[in-house]
């Protein structure tokens, strides 16, 4: 995870978030707790994909939390 300075537009979400990795749940909120403006998955070496689909379950759960 690296921190970015700015807030990520919308059209640039995808291209820097890997919300199917273990770790994304981990990630987001550490960078929530630092009040880091935004973060980006691009270039993390500990990606590890989710079989889960656990974030799919908490978007399902709570929708309102995931539009935009």
């Amino acid at each position: 995870m690296e921190k970015i300075c700015q807030p990520l537009e919308f059209n640039d979400v995808n291209e820097h978030r890997r919300d199917n990795c273990i770790h994304y749940g981990s990630c987001l909120e550490e960078a929530s707790v630092m009040l880091w403006p935004s973060f980006s998955c691009k270039n993390c070496k500990q990606f590890i994909a989710s079989d889960n689909n656990v974030i799919y379950r908490e978007k399902a759960l709570s929708p309102l939390a995931w539009e935009v």
